[in-house]
């Protein structure tokens, strides 16, 4: 039966994505390789409440099929994070992740071009290798992508769009400035490209100021996609994708053919913990609680490596990406942190190459302050033994 595989499954490498699960799903190992929220943390009794009014209303339409983009009263609420913004310009996806193929199989056709950053967000990358495309990445900077390499790119393959992830990126933790924004901004209004805007960090700031979106910049060119999964729950899966009120009728032909809609139920219980005030409490305590972690890594970092790395503090989001000065092949690393205990996601799956890097991804949200400090010194004690 496997002879009957398409061929973007027999060519497709396996998924790093599942080796990330499987090693948090391991309690003999500290796991800095997910990008999973701290499970204490999920708002269980809102959820409840919530959940046992709606079962209180006894509307058994509750349970019946709906509109493939989404609860309106969901859709009203995510609207007000955006400038100028209506219910009918989101739509409703299953998670996030959802929002980026439903963009390929509504934009692109094979042989088409891309832009992704360089490095960028490694289930992005896996998903637009199934869509047979040409994917071409842009260097990324603190400051954000390099807009002179962009340019280039952008004339000389015209691109479908540029996906980007500009608030605290997947892997780096950068952020775009505003100066950088201003600049991606008119190289997609000089060559037509679509920004994809990717912010499932956004809302976990420990610092500094926010800025203004790609989606308020730049709202004609711009398709951003946002997500509950890093401050409600994952496993409730909704994401959203705000556009054009003509693009997201195309996106909405394309989600119907895919899965009719998303769970009706826990978007209802989403809409009310907005309207209550709820949902964005939690988010503020959130961030009081995953700051001291990072402020923990990083301090662990500094004390076990020294001068023998280098890293940029982020202001906010899930990860720390470090270079390993030492080391050119951060896969090497690796296997040697799983020997001592530690894990964390070796830079090279991050390139639309995949080429060997020296840099590796650490995630601080999901470990204990103790649990930090330790993976720390064991990453130390595997680093001296390249």
């Amino acid at each position: 039966m496997q002879t009957k595989l398409a061929k973007r499954i027999t060519t497709a490498s396996r998924s790093f994505t599942r080796t990330i699960l499987d090693l948090t799903a391991q309690n003999t190992i500290i796991s800095f390789a997910g990008g999973l929220p701290d499970a204490a943390l999920f708002p269980a009794d809102a959820i409840e409440k919530h959940s046992k009014a709606l079962f209180a209303e006894k509307d058994n339409r509750l349970f019946q099929y709906s509109n493939a983009s989404g609860v309106p009263a969901l859709k009203e609420q995510i609207a007000k994070h955006y400038r100028d913004t209506h219910a009918e310009e989101i739509m409703l996806t299953n998670g996030s992740q959802q929002g980026l193929d439903l963009m390929c199989k509504t934009f692109l056709d094979p042989n088409d071009c891309i832009i992704v950053e360089d490095p960028s967000y490694l289930a992005a990358l896996g998903l637009f290798r199934m869509y047979d495309v040409t994917i071409k990445a842009a260097p990324l900077t603190p400051d954000g992508v390099d807009t002179e390499a962009l340019e280039v790119l952008f004339k000389t393959y015209r691109p479908k769009f540029f996906y980007t992830i500009p608030i605290f990126q997947n892997p780096t933790g950068y952020s775009y400035t505003m100066q950088t924004r201003l600049e991606v901004v008119r190289l997609a209004k000089a060559y037509h490209v679509i920004l994809l805007e990717d912010s499932p960090y956004e809302a976990l700031r420990y610092e500094g100021v926010s800025t203004t979106s790609f989606a308020d910049l730049l709202p004609e060119w711009t398709v951003a996609l946002g997500t509950f999964s890093k401050t409600l729950a994952p496993d409730f899966r909704i994401g959203w994708i705000k556009a054009p009120k003509e693009i997201i009728s195309a996106l909405t032909l394309s989600k119907e053919s895919t899965d009719l809609q998303n769970s009706k139920f826990f978007q209802l219980v989403c809409a009310r913990m907005m309207q209550s005030g709820e949902l964005q409490a939690h988010v503020k305590s959130l961030v009081d609680y995953y700051r001291p972690k990072r402020d923990a890594m990083v301090a662990a970092l500094k004390r076990y490596f020294g001068e023998s790395i280098d890293f940029v503090v982020p202001e906010g989001g899930m990860f720390i990406w470090v270079h390993f000065k030492k080391c050119n092949d951060s896969m090497k690393l690796f296997d040697l942190a799983i020997q001592k205990g530690v894990a964390f996601v070796p830079g090279s799956v991050f390139f639309a190459d995949k080429h060997e890097s020296g840099y590796g991804r650490l995630n601080y949200t999901n470990s204990s302050l103790e649990q930090i400090d330790e993976g720390v010194r064991k990453l130390q004690q595997a680093y001296s033994e390249l």
